[in-house]
């Protein structure tokens, strides 16, 4: 319960701050700033705590905090996981699935679900 509750906390934490990064609505050139601002934050979060927090810390840290904040940085840490491990191939599918195929499946499902509305 104790693991449960720190991940609550964390999840809690995370979303709160995307959220209110989500509010201020940052944009240059047309580009949303917002969700990449998050990601690059969360990721260089990840990146720097990597490896120094175990059990409780871990899941409140990596995944209420980080996880909530941006998936990016847990898929930042399975990708240099990967690589660290010298699985380049394994790796190279790894980011294409997780970039290529999640956007893939976000437009199908877009455009079902214009299709179900009319």
């Amino acid at each position: 319960m104790k693991t449960y509750m720190a991940l609550v906390l964390g999840a809690t934490i995370g979303s709160s701050i995307r959220y209110l990064l989500y509010i201020f609505n940052f944009s240059a050139f047309g580009l949303p700033l917002s969700t990449i601002i998050v990601n690059i934050l969360g990721s260089s979060l990840a990146g720097y705590y990597y490896g120094k927090f175990q059990n409780t810390a871990y899941i409140f840290i990596y995944l209420g905090i980080f996880g909530s904040l941006t998936t990016l940085s847990a898929f930042n840490l399975e990708l240099f996981e990967l690589l660290n491990n010298k699985y380049l191939f394994k790796a190279i599918i790894y980011f294409f699935l997780n970039i290529f195929l999640t956007f893939v499946f976000f437009y199908l499902f877009h455009i079902i679900s214009i299709k179900l509305a009319n």
